[in-house]
């Protein structure tokens, strides 16, 4: 069994005696090796978790999705304080949980309240996972046969036998489900529970093969990209699928805004930053008045006449996740500008 420092358990002391004897909440503190183990386990813990003690299991045993959520929540925790509704195991059983993490020495500590103990709180807690895996069922169901009808209707527009009108009217047909691709991608990324997998690696490759990728699917309509990318970039602590899934829905919504303005070149960057590096995303369509711009990052808030709203939260919380924020650039000329950081 690995060796927990004793300052986490320390850690964990520290908490249970500011908690106090609270019936729903205890103190709880795991390392963060590859398996993580509890180092302590102090309060009402039967009570909780349904067994004497916790001290030195497996941290897997509480958490629904196992030691990888113990390991990326010690690591969210990493970087301060953070607050997270979770649903924790009770004997294998789930319930809502609400976990006010901070860092500790080898590891994180946390509050843990048992919020079953307040029902409509728990309620509204399980609805909401409830609804995150209806919306992630239906979205997969829906985008496998709008995959093989875009496929269809992509061979179509480029066979070069359709008639004019025929021709048009593919051409419609692909940009509305282009459209609807686009939808599905933003509440499957929405309903996504955070997970991040942090490795020193170049920012470059993911967003050049999502730039390439949304390219070859709106080109036909007039859409072009310039990317500028620098010589090189030093290592950064980041996870390559994310950021690739950041850049994409970026790129895609500003080429829905470069086909509403009639086509156009949509600029993507990437730099050094003073505290890691930045992606930047500048497409030719209508600016988006102050109003808007400031409440695009909030969920279910569209920022266009079509769309869910959700591309640019789970942009923002990307950003997040990596110590980063996402903001609109003030830009001279038409059109509008994201930023997003990321901190290495």
């Amino acid at each position: 069994m690995t060796r927990v420092p004793r300052t986490l358990s320390q850690a964990c002391e520290e908490l249970a005696a500011f908690i106090g004897g609270a019936h729903d909440s205890c103190a709880l503190a795991w390392d963060e090796g590859p398996e993580p183990r509890i180092a302590a386990a102090r309060g009402p813990v039967r009570a909780l978790f349904g067994v004497a003690s916790l001290d030195g299991q497996p941290a897997r045993f509480l958490f629904t999705g196992g030691e990888r959520a113990a390991r990326d929540l010690a690591e969210a925790a990493s970087r301060g304080p953070i607050e997270e509704h979770r649903t924790l195991l009770r004997s294998g059983q789930p319930f809502p949980a609400l976990l006010l993490l901070s860092p500790a020495p080898g590891g994180v500590v946390a509050l843990v309240r048992d919020l079953a103990a307040s029902q409509p709180v728990a309620d509204a807690a399980l609805r909401a996972e409830d609804l995150a895996r209806f919306a992630s069922l239906v979205a997969h169901e829906i985008r496998n046969p709008l995959s093989a009808v875009k496929i269809a209707l992509q061979t179509l527009e480029r066979h070069g036998t359709l008639a004019a009108n025929d021709l048009r009217r593919t051409s419609i047909a692909l940009r509305e489900v282009l459209n609807i691709e686009l939808l599905l991608n933003e509440v499957l990324e929405f309903a996504r529970p955070p997970s991040l997998a942090l490795v020193p690696a170049d920012p470059r490759p993911a967003v050049r093969d999502a730039v390439e990728g949304v390219e070859a699917e709106w080109s036909p309509r007039g859409v072009t990209f310039q990317l500028d990318l620098p010589e090189r970039l030093p290592p950064m602590q980041l996870d390559p699928v994310r950021v690739r899934t950041a850049a994409k829905i970026l790129c895609r919504q500003a080429a829905v805004a470069a086909e509403e303005a009639g086509g156009g070149r949509i600029e993507v960057g990437v730099r050094e930053a003073p505290s890691g590096w930045q992606l930047t995303v500048k497409d030719p369509g209508g600016t988006l008045p102050a109003e808007v711009r400031d409440k695009a990052f909030a969920p279910f808030t569209p920022n266009r006449a079509r769309g869910t709203g959700l591309g640019l939260a789970v942009v923002a919380r990307i950003a997040r996740e990596h110590g980063g924020e996402a903001r609109f650039l003030d830009t001279a000329g038409p059109g509008n500008v994201v930023s997003v950081t990321f901190s290495a």
